[in-house]
C-alpha cells in the first residue's frame, strides 16, 4: 500500500473519530434517556427520507432485519412510528415518524444547531466557511455511494 493510501486511511479514521466526538455524540446526548442510538438513527433517517419499508430502513442503517423489526415494534408501541400501506403495492407496509416525534426530533436538532453555532463562534470566518463547504461536499459525495442491501 502506498503512502498516499495510508495517509487517506488515517485521515478517514481521524475524520470519523472527530465527527463522532464533536457532532454525533453531542447530538445523541440531546435525546439520551428517550431513544437508543439505533432508534435515534432510524427516526432521523425517516425524518430525512420520508416513509419507507422496514427492509429499506434496515438496509440504510446496515442493521439486521430481525433487530430492526423488534426496534420498530417498540417504537410503534410507544407511539413514535406510524404504519401505513404502500400506495403502489398494498402488500407492503411503510413506516414513518409520528407528528409528535418528528417535532421532538426537530426541536432537538434545533437545540443542537444552536449549541454547535455557539461552539463555532470561536472559529475564524474562514474556518467556519471551510467547515460548511466541507460538510456540503462530504454530503454530496456520500449520497453517491451505493448502499449495501
Amino acid at each position: 500500500m502506498t503512502n498516499q493510501f495510508v495517509q487517506a486511511d488515517e485521515d478517514i479514521f481521524h475524520f470519523l473519530v472527530f465527527v463522532h466526538r464533536a457532532l454525533a455524540k453531542p447530538f445523541e446526548d440531546y435525546f439520551k434517556g428517550k431513544f437508543t442510538s439505533l432508534q435515534l438513527n432510524a427516526l432521523c433517517v425517516l425524518c430525512a427520507s420520508g416513509p419507507m419499508t422496514m427492509s429499506e430502513l434496515a438496509a440504510s442503517l446496515h442493521t439486521p432485519r430481525q433487530q430492526m423489526s423488534r426496534m420498530i415494534e417498540k417504537l410503534y408501541e410507544d407511539g413514535h412510528i406510524i404504519r401505513g400501506l404502500d400506495a403502489s403495492d398494498r402488500r407492503k407496509i411503510r413506516i414513518s415518524v409520528s407528528e409528535a416525534t418528528a417535532k421532538y426530533i426537530n426541536e432537538g436538532r434545533r437545540k443542537f444547531d444552536n449549541a454547535l453555532k455557539s461552539v463555532m463562534e470561536g472559529l475564524s470566518e474562514e474556518d467556519y466557511r471551510d467547515f460548511n463547504a466541507a460538510v456540503r461536499i462530504v454530503n454530496r459525495i456520500l449520497t453517491k455511494i451505493p448502499q449495501k442491501e
